[in-house]
């Protein structure tokens, strides 16, 4: 199983992680991660296995939708985090054309512990702050958001974000979101997000 050498733990994972703190703490805000030589399986792009190196850890359980052994044994070679299903994964790797019902199965917290809630992270084909053509123009207001935030996404199933909608409807109940892009490998892997707290209003482009 590839190891990944060139994954400084300390370095690497330390500016990744405040990227993607940053992507939490403005809903919408793309944000570019520092690029580092990866060979991951395919069906996993770059900037999700940067987030899965930066936030993944012995103490914590990942899933993986529609993704084979091959790819559950590079993320826990790399992370020491644990395969688990998907009810009970403290983080959610999926695509973004995987259908709604994914949503379902992912865990949203309990009253007395809404912190316990999962991270899903969607991959995508592409992020801008610009249209781009059949894609979605999502919409977001909420904290961290000045006024509102827009940022465009390609192949990206809406009923997704549907169903998303649905389960962060009782809040402090919810699942927080972080999407991730290789933009077709022209450009670095990015990031941004959506948490439980945001409302996301979209329409096709």
């Amino acid at each position: 199983m590839i190891r990944e050498i060139a994954y400084d733990e300390i370095v690497h994972a330390q500016q990744h992680f405040r990227s993607i703190l940053d992507s939490m703490a403005r809903p919408g805000k793309i944000n570019r991660l520092d690029p580092v030589r990866l060979t991951p399986p395919p069906a996993l792009n770059k900037a999700s296995v940067i987030v899965a190196f930066a936030l993944l850890n012995g103490d914590v359980s990942f899933h993986l939708v529609n993704m084979d052994d091959e790819h559950r044994a590079y993320i826990s070679a790399n992370t020491r985090a644990v395969a688990a299903s998907i009810e009970t994964a403290a983080f959610v790797f999926l695509r973004g054309e995987e259908a709604a019902d994914v949503v379902e199965g992912i865990h949203c917290g309990i009253l007395t512990y809404p912190e316990t809630a999962a991270t899903a992270v969607i991959q995508v084909d592409a992020v801008s702050e610009h249209p781009i053509a059949d894609g979605l123009k999502i919409e977001l207001q909420g904290p961290g958001i000045g006024t509102r935030s827009r940022v465009y996404v390609g192949h990206l199933n809406p009923d997704l974000l549907l169903a998303l909608q649905a389960r962060n409807m009782e809040f402090p109940l919810g699942i927080d979101t972080i999407f991730t892009c290789d933009n077709g490998g022209s450009g670095d892997p990015c990031v941004f997000a959506i948490p439980r707290t945001t409302r996301v209003a979209w329409q096709a482009c």
